[in-house]
Formats: structure tokens, C-alpha cells, sequence
């Protein structure tokens, strides 16, 4: 009898450990869980490493500490993590999309290609995995094959800037520039507010001759980051181009006290005050670019004939 006992005491003591033990688990979970949801990252990480000491193969607690090492912009950890847990459950469509993540921010475009397009195939409901799967064919120039599937994600979830940007982005590579214009513009209408939007609308409204719309869009770009060289050449460029030399002057110098390496600056500068009629400063430029390298100075020399004879033409009209 008490032999009896003794071991009914023994199991109950056994199924209480275990028991107490996956609630601690499910709540730490959960508790983590929480966290990366209102992104309390760091506290997240904590409370999920808790978790996988209780259960070091945890599948939804290797995830989750992958999102928020990668939110924190640990790649490198965020990979370790999504790739112990894509080893668990490879036919999951959320971690080969998180893992396709960590590889194409590593720079691994054909590795993550196929995490992406195994989500796509597991999941082709996502709007998120059709966007990641077409936004990583254009990095490689694959446009004929990621516009579709930008298509997708703008069809499954309407007006999202990132999708509506990346869209734009491949129309503007395919040279569409009425459907370049229109997906940017749409993703401004939805909110987009990042500089590299502003200013490749600017390049598009530049091309289609819209300079007054174009120059706002460069504007706005430089608002958002005031150092954007690419932005402020453009800008600079348009400013020779409607003949405003001394705006051009300015930009070209804003341009070069930000980054005083590169040519076309340097070429800009030296049309621009030329453009001006300073002669002796663009001559220096001139000096200067010919020693460097001389077909740096017989670009110099182009610009500036060819932007008089536009000039003359203009006038003459």
C-alpha cells in the first residue's frame, strides 16, 4: 500500500515539473512574443533567450529572436537564428521569407531568391512575400521576372509605399517613364516620405521636361537628407540646363563640400562657372581635371559647348 502510494506521489510530482515547466515556457513565449510586437526588441531578446534555454530547438522562439536581432540591425545573429530554425521547419513560408531577409541583406541575392520564392510557393496569399520575391529580382536586373510579382503584392494589398516605390523603381530601369512617374507619385499619395523617392521622381520629371516639378521633388529629397550628392548634382544639372548658372554654382559647391571626389562635380563646377562668364575659376577646373585626367577636361569642354549651343538654339527660338 504505501509502496503504492509512493510511486502515485512520485508520478504527480514528475507530471507537475513537467507541466509547470511548458507553462513557463508558453508564458515566456508569449510574454516575448509581446515585446517584439510593440518593438521592445532588446527585451524581447532577453525573454525569448530565456525561453530557449527550456527548449534549445523552440521553433516560434528561434523566429522571433531572429526578427528582433534583425530590427536592431544585427544581421549577422538574425541569420543564426532563422537558419537553426528554417533546419526545423523548412516548409514554413514565414522563415524561408525571414531567412531570403538575412540572406539578401548579406548580399546572398540568388540564396534568397530561393527562400523567397519557396514562401511565394507556400504561401501566395502573402502580399509581403510577392513584394520581397519581386524587389530582389530587380537588385540583379531581373525586371521581366519581379514585376509580376510586385503586380501581386500591389493586387493583394493595395497602396503600400514600399511596393508602389519598388514599382516605379522597375518601370524607371525599363525606361517606362509615364509608369515610373505614375507608381511614384502613388507611393507619395500613400505616404512614401524616404529621399531616394523624391529624388528618382525628380530624375523622372527631369526626363519627361517637367523642370518646375522636377526641381520641387529634388527639394523635398533634400530636406529629408541634406548631404544626398546624387540629389544635389541633379539639381545643379537642371539649374545649367534652364540657364541659372549662379544656383548651379551653389549646388556644385554644396555637392563638393559634401563629397570633393567625384569628377562629374568637379565638371558641373567648371561648366557652371563658365556658364557664368567667371573664366578664371573655370579655367583652374579645367587645369586641374586635364592633369588628373585629361578626358575628365575634354568632358568639361563638351559640356560647356554643348550646353552654349543649346543656350543659342533656345534663344533663337
Amino acid at each position: 500500500m504505501k509502496s503504492s502510494l509512493s510511486l502515485t506521489l512520485l508520478f504527480l510530482l514528475l507530471t507537475s515539473s513537467v507541466f509547470s515547466q511548458s507553462d513557463s515556457l508558453n508564458q515566456l513565449l508569449d510574454k516575448g512574443g509581446r515585446q517584439l510586437y510593440v518593438k521592445k526588441y532588446k527585451e524581447a531578446i532577453g525573454t525569448l533567450e530565456q525561453a530557449l534555454k527550456l527548449d534549445s530547438n523552440n521553433f516560434e522562439a528561434l523566429q522571433n529572436l531572429g526578427m528582433a536581432h534583425s530590427a536592431l540591425g544585427n544581421q549577422g545573429q538574425a541569420r543564426k537564428f532563422f537558419e537553426k530554425a528554417y533546419s526545423i521547419s523548412p516548409n514554413d513560408a514565414g522563415i524561408n521569407n525571414n531567412l531570403g531577409g538575412a540572406l539578401s541583406a548579406a548580399g546572398e541575392t540568388e540564396q534568397a531568391i530561393k527562400h523567397f520564392e519557396a514562401a511565394v510557393k507556400l504561401d501566395s496569399t502573402s502580399a509581403m512575400f510577392h513584394a520581397n520575391l519581386g524587389m530582389e529580382f530587380l537588385k540583379i536586373g531581373r525586371t521581366i521576372a519581379g514585376m509580376p510579382h510586385l503586380h501581386l503584392a500591389n493586387s493583394i494589398s493595395p497602396n503600400q509605399p514600399q511596393v508602389l516605390f519598388s514599382l516605379g523603381n522597375g518601370y524607371a530601369v525599363a525606361n517606362r517613364l509615364d509608369s515610373a512617374e505614375f507608381f511614384y507619385e502613388k507611393c507619395t499619395a500613400a505616404g512614401g516620405n524616404n529621399p531616394e523617392l523624391f529624388y528618382f521622381l525628380g530624375r523622372i520629371k527631369d526626363k519627361l521636361g517637367k523642370s518646375q516639378e522636377a526641381e520641387s521633388n529634388y527639394k523635398k529629397a533634400l530636406e529629408l537628407k541634406v548631404d544626398y550628392v546624387d540629389c544635389i548634382r541633379s539639381l545643379g544639372i537642371l539649374y545649367i540646363t534652364e540657364g541659372r548658372y549662379t544656383e548651379a554654382t551653389m549646388e556644385f559647391e554644396r555637392a563638393l563640400a559634401s563629397d570633393s571626389t567625384h569628377p562629374s562635380s568637379w565638371i558641373g563646377l567648371g561648366a557652371a562657372y563658365a556658364l557664368e562668364g567667371r573664366t578664371k575659376k573655370a579655367d583652374t577646373i579645367l587645369n586641374m581635371l586635364m592633369l588628373a585626367d585629361s578626358t575628365m577636361g575634354k568632358e568639361l569642354l563638351r559640356v560647356i559647348k554643348q550646353e552654349r549651343e543649346r543656350q543659342k538654339e533656345k534663344s533663337g527660338k
